[in-house]
């Protein structure tokens, strides 16, 4: 007799079933065990569980912005893969936000995981952007190229980024804290500039955000925009930035555009690998 297989909401009784198939994720292990709490008290979203007979071998997160449904954290028990489970948590998760308004749904992969990608395809997903991942050591050096933004920064920040090649590479979307991508809009830049995250100059402007977290200690600068020299110099001052404030570790996630990679790599940056962004109509 074939399994049953099914998807529902997930209850506080799953985790310890599915923290068990999501231990090993990654070569270095996997976040799902870090953000369950939240995912299942989230309110808006949903957190899925796919089912085998009955048994959780499964998971989805649902994160809703606006109209346009962001799909994480899908996993898989390495023992029941290309059973349809991935598919049935999907449509589940689909089916969510449409219920809910949303007219899209995006999600990110490795760029190195064909897997995924292959998924994405066969469920009607399109690649929309890529954002390519570099990294460089923080260094002593002038970062007052760039100053922090104010209220007053804005209406150029916001026309700085109408014409950036990042932005029309990116899909006008970039990552946020949580890495779920959404659009760099008016009101996502007033958040970044009342928290002090962006900084600006006479020609462009970058997002830099600090984690202080248990196990990663760091700037990430998550958005460039600009002419070449105006991004290359911006990102020689997070360097400097960073290692006037104690830093570690700097990183970068930026849309694939030539100029921008080119910015980069002047700079000093070593890029690594990146994410794919793919989304589908709902």
């Amino acid at each position: 007799m074939s399994e049953r297989i099914q998807a529902r909401a997930a209850r506080a009784a799953d985790k310890a079933a599915v923290l068990a198939f999501c231990r090993n994720t990654f070569s270095w292990g996997d976040y799902i065990a870090d953000v369950w709490a939240r995912w299942l008290a989230d309110a808006d979203g949903q957190l899925l569980i796919g089912l085998a007979d009955e048994h959780p071998v499964g998971l989805m997160h649902v994160a809703l912005h606006g109209e346009m449904a962001w799909m994480e954290g899908m996993r898989v028990h390495p023992d029941f893969r290309r059973r349809g489970i991935a598919s049935q948590v999907e449509a589940a998760g689909r089916a969510f936000a449409r219920a809910r308004g949303c007219r899209g749904a995006r999600l990110a992969t490795s760029i190195k995981n064909v897997a995924a990608q292959g998924m994405s395809d066969a469920l009607g997903y399109r690649r929309a952007a890529q954002f390519n991942d570099w990294e460089i050591e923080p260094a002593p050096g002038d970062f007052t190229f760039a100053r922090v933004a104010t209220e007053n920064d804005l209406p150029r920040a916001l026309a700085v980024w109408r014409d950036a090649s990042t932005r029309v590479a990116s899909h006008s979307i970039i990552p946020d804290r949580r890495w779920n991508w959404t659009p760099l809009d008016e009101t996502r830049l007033r958040e970044h500039i009342r928290a002090g995250e962006l900084r600006v100059a006479s020609h462009g402007f970058a997002l830099l955000l600090a984690y202080d977290e248990h196990d990663w200690s760091g700037l990430s600068l998550i958005a460039l925009a600009g002419d070449e020299e105006t991004m290359r110099n911006l990102a020689r001052a997070a360097r400097g930035e960073a290692a006037y404030r104690g830093y570690s570790h700097l990183e970068a996630q930026i849309a694939d555009a030539p100029a921008a990679n080119r910015a980069l790599e002047r700079a000093g940056f070593t890029r690594g690998g990146g994410m794919f962004i793919y989304e589908v109509e709902l």
